[in-house]
């Protein structure tokens, strides 16, 4: 019996993947990119009207939208994995009131920071509706933040739907996190227990582990990430690719690789850039197979476009292989516009650029 997901990474959808997690329940995930407002989509207004994230089917067909009633809804069909705490008790009182609270009150300001361009019709005042959203979520997280008693999770040692609750939603970018975890304690002790759990540690990883620089001692960790992510092209593209057999130490020492790396420091993913011919070069992205396909590429990939803009630069340029459609695809949904093809250093290529707003 599978529940089926549809939901984006880093959305109200990995409050309930971390859920389905916990309670063991088999599940697929469908993506609806928000980069590429698919959940403004025709298609995707018919299963959810509200074309808002997640959506929820219950094994049997029923479909459940609302990040609340999704949670709701899924504690009932697994009650012996303890999502909430027994009915009429001081905890299951203490946990509705708050997911409610977080539900009601803060998604409304993440929309108001998210599409500022929906609360006001001045087309200069969307920058008052932002500040006023950001000073709205703060409150907001003071609040529950003062409300909380001992922890480490909300009810103490009891892990609650709630805990995941506030693990994603302190993350959303009109906290911003770095805020919350430094005037919110109590908050901050949630998210780094529930972060911990097995529920929500590689979810932890690829969603909001910071990107750091690699270190010099993992320049052998980092060359076997790219020969286990870029293995499965080999057959592909008749050769092996150019970043297979990169001289990562020096790559390193020269500051253009950052990595993503689980608790253990195990790498969970990578990207290198590198400042070139006056531009900044994307010049590969590499994910551990248990992190493909699961939103932490796209996540390198926008961290590379912000320290481009960091950097004083307009523009974000990089090549892949002629023959790695799949890539070329991908970076096409992501904005980037094709340059040229060429045959360099024995390797057919194809060259893009993305303009970067300011």
């Amino acid at each position: 019996m599978t529940w089926t997901l549809y939901g984006d990474w880093n959305s109200g959808a990995t409050i309930v993947e971390i859920l389905l997690n916990e309670a063991a329940a088999p599940f697929a995930f469908r993506q609806i990119s928000i980069a590429r407002d698919q959940q403004l989509d025709a298609a995707f207004g018919a299963i959810n009207p509200m074309r808002r994230l997640p959506a929820l089917v219950v094994p049997g067909g029923m479909l459940v939208t609302e990040s609340l009633a999704c949670v709701l809804v899924l504690a009932e069909h697994v009650p012996d994995a303890r999502l909430l705490p027994p009915p009429a008790t001081p905890g299951r009182a203490t946990v509705l009131r708050w997911m409610a609270f977080l539900a009601g009150e803060l998604y409304g300001a993440v929309g108001r920071f998210d599409y500022p361009e929906r609360y006001t019709t001045d087309p200069g005042g969307t920058t008052a509706v932002r500040d006023s959203a950001v000073a709205e979520t703060r409150r907001l997280w003071s609040l529950l933040d003062g409300n909380l008693g001992p922890g480490p999770y909300v009810l103490g040692e009891r892990f609650s739907a709630l805990d995941a609750q506030i693990l994603v939603m302190s993350r959303w970018t009109n906290g911003p996190a770095e805020w919350v975890d430094e005037h919110c304690p109590r908050i901050a002790e949630v998210v780094r227990t529930t972060a911990a759990r097995p529920s929500a540690a590689a979810i932890w990883t690829r969603n909001y582990e910071p990107v750091r620089p690699a270190r010099a001692d993992e320049a052998a960790s980092v060359a076997a990430l790219v020969e286990a992510a870029y293995a499965p092209w080999v057959p592909v593209v008749g050769q092996r690719p150019g970043p297979m057999d990169d001289d990562y130490a020096g790559r390193i020492a020269r500051g253009e690789v950052f990595v993503v790396a689980e608790a253990s420091d195990v790498l969970a993913g990578l990207v290198v850039i590198e400042e070139k011919a006056g531009a900044l070069w994307l010049d590969n992205v590499a994910t551990a197979p248990a992190y493909a396909g699961k939103g932490l590429g796209r996540r390198l990939i926008r961290f590379a476009e912000a320290e481009a803009r960091h950097r004083g630069y307009g523009a974000i340029r990089l090549y892949t292989h002629q023959r790695m459609e799949r890539n070329v695809a991908l970076y096409r949904a992501l904005g980037y516009a094709e340059t040229g093809r060429s045959v360099e250093a024995g390797f057919p290529r194809v060259f893009m650029e993305k303009r970067l707003a300011g």
